[in-house]
């Protein structure tokens, strides 16, 4: 009787795997209140079956441990964690190539650790818009990179056609100033294939979608559509910072001590208005 129940178990277990249609991929550094409100987006707004896979890059043990006890919640979200020197995108990129070595679906997704999905059905619509000649889809650039193509913030790809091109993620030269995903754009463009991208809209232009009264947040739409489909709070693990030294405040920021203690108390009341808005949207639909 126990081999029976034993033989089924794992027969189950193997048609769960083979079902799979999709693989999430998660960089963590400092970021795990980011990474509960995506998993959780993920769990309410994903229409396939699908797998998340997260590396820790050493972050503080405070950090890794409300992680870990996130993900106990999920019976198919598995985290790792490994010790590195390595920081920003020389540390992003050779995590995610890790990752990607346990891509065994037809189609996965990179999440920025404060990125989230946020249209309910997400992969079915994206997957839906993969075809001979479009293979990636995701969100747009801002600032002076290119805007025809997809940014790593947000993203979704066919797995066969990205594994045949070889890309790598680690930037293999920062004096080039090459960032996560580098050779993305350039490789897809030579194999004649293209990216689809989601517009963007920053809240210090934009202030008509649900993030409007925070600071340089990236709001993402299809064209023609008014329901927002994914968002970027912008370098969670520093509580975006950097975002608030312009304008006449940048003068209070800049005061030694004084400047820090505020610069932190603006990211933190802003981060907890993202989360709180991205759960609003997310039980919304």
């Amino acid at each position: 009787m126990n081999c029976l129940v034993i033989c089924i178990l794992s027969a189950l277990k193997i048609n769960n795997i083979e079902s799979m249609k999709l693989s999430i991929l998660i960089v963590n550094y400092n970021s795990a209140d980011f990474v509960e409100i995506s998993l959780y987006a993920l769990k309410k707004l994903t229409k396939n079956p699908y797998q998340v896979f997260i590396r820790d890059n050493n972050s503080e043990l405070q950090d890794y441990l409300k992680l870990k006890k996130t993900v106990e919640n999920y019976n198919n979200v598995f985290l790792e964690r490994v010790k590195t020197t390595l920081r920003g995108s020389m540390a992003h990129g050779t995590a995610l190539d890790a990752l990607l070595r346990k891509v065994d679906t037809p189609y996965f997704s990179i999440l920025d650790a404060d990125a989230i999905w946020l249209k309910k059905n997400w992969d079915k619509i994206l997957i839906s818009k993969i075809n001979n000649k479009v293979k990636v889809i995701g969100t747009q650039a801002s600032g002076n990179k290119p805007k025809d193509f997809p940014l790593m913030f947000a993203i979704l790809f066919e797995t066969e056609t990205f594994k045949k091109l070889k890309i790598k993620f680690r930037p293999r030269n920062l004096n080039k100033f090459q960032d996560t995903g580098w050779e993305l754009r350039e490789k897809y463009l030579k194999a004649d294939y293209c990216g689809e991208i989601i517009k963007i809209r920053n809240t210090r232009n934009y202030k008509k979608g649900p993030f409007g009264c925070l600071c340089g947040v990236g709001e993402y739409y299809f064209s023609g559509e008014k329901a927002i489909f994914a968002s970027h709070f912008g370098r969670g693990s520093t509580l975006g910072a950097n975002k608030y030294m312009r304008g006449l405040k940048k003068y209070l920021y800049e005061i030694p001590l004084l400047g820090d203690f505020f610069l932190r108390r603006k990211g933190l009341k802003e981060k907890e208005e993202w989360l709180h808005t991205c759960r609003e949207i997310i039980n919304s639909q």
